[in-house]
């Protein structure tokens, strides 16, 4: 290992606990050593991942560990991709087709999918949830014209996504990374199919149930079709930088230093600085639950609108139900 690659994993060290933390989550078998190799594999791999700023790959691996993936780019579940943001080098994780079958298959979901080309007997109903696809075989090069993307489960019925050639074609356009000449985009045999059958199941994620595909979808999307750089917070989800209404990305020193727990519905996570904007409204309604479902609502009320876009999951998993609890106290 070279002496960069030891810097890294020394700096890497001390967010061990948070990611523990973070990845345990029922079905996740990711450890916190692990998904620090795999990203050290990934800079290995790709040493224009060194030339990122650390908070960048700090922020890359939390995104990571809140979707229980690796990120090593061999096992095919996320990737880390270097790119600019305003002339600065900056790592962005990007969520492989496998990841999306992976996060499905933990909440009991099985993904499939196809490209379809001409000559395919194909016939579909998104709104009858149905999808019939019969392959001509002996001809791989026939023109791709659509894909589509199935889930399902035994307790609930299926969900069907199908996109045509001209809408994959449109994401493609706006995806920062098919800019890049060894892009996946760009090699039509075989990159172009894969990254055609995981935008069908992206967008077949908010279709389904609510689940932590919803935090994939949202990053990959925000990345792919958007062209921005994006991350996700355990306390917060999705957090796209780029937007004028994000909320501030938690600092490498707010990653590691000790911090409350929450309970967020899907496992213990750790609360970002106290310094940030974002925490102090939130600490704010935390006050406020404590004194009833009267004073949490007014006090949402002045909280402005681009936070309460982050703070919505925590008003109705935390904060609500703390508010009830202390309505029941004071009646009795």
């Amino acid at each position: 290992m070279s002496n960069d690659l030891v810097t890294l994993e020394h700096q890497f060290a001390p967010l061990t606990d948070r990611f523990t933390q973070v990845l345990a989550v029922p079905g996740v078998s990711l450890t916190a050593p692990r998904l620090i190799r795999s990203v050290l594999v990934s800079v290995e791999r790709n040493p224009r991942l060194m030339q990122c700023t650390r908070q960048s790959l700090f922020n890359a691996a939390m995104s990571a560990a809140c979707l229980g993936l690796e990120c090593d780019g061999v096992t095919g579940q996320a990737f880390l991709i270097p790119f600019e943001v305003r002339g600065t080098p900056t790592a962005q994780l990007v969520i492989g087709y496998k990841g999306y079958n992976t996060m499905a298959a933990r909440s009991g979901i099985t993904i499939t999918g196809e490209v379809v080309r001409v000559g395919d007997k194909f016939e579909f109903d998104e709104g009858a949830s149905t999808v019939s696809h019969v392959k001509l075989l002996g001809k791989p090069d026939r023109r791709m014209i659509a894909v589509w993307a199935k889930g399902a489960a035994n307790d609930r019925p299926p969900v069907v996504k199908v996109l045509d050639i001209d809408e994959i074609l449109a994401v493609k356009k706006k995806s920062p990374g098919a800019k890049k000449s060894d892009s996946p985009w760009n090699d039509e045999a075989i990159g172009f199919p894969a990254m055609a059958e995981k935008t069908a199941k992206r967008r077949l994620a908010r279709a389904m149930p609510l689940n932590v595909m919803q935090w994939g979808a949202r990053l990959d999307e925000a990345f792919e079709e958007q062209g921005a750089v994006a991350h996700i917070s355990p306390d917060y989800g999705v957090i796209v930088d780029a937007a004028p209404d994000a909320a501030p990305a938690p600092t490498a020193a707010t990653l590691v230093e000790p911090a409350p727990q929450l309970d967020l519905g899907g496992g213990s996570y750790s609360q970002i600085s106290p310094t940030d904007e974002l925490t102090v409204y939130d600490r704010q309604l935390g006050e406020a639950a404590a004194k009833g479902l009267f004073a949490l609502e007014q006090t949402w009320k002045l909280v402005p609108y681009k936070f309460q876009v982050n703070l919505k999951s925590a008003l109705e998993r935390r904060h609500k139900p703390r508010a009830r609890e202390a309505d029941a106290q004071h009646k009795s």
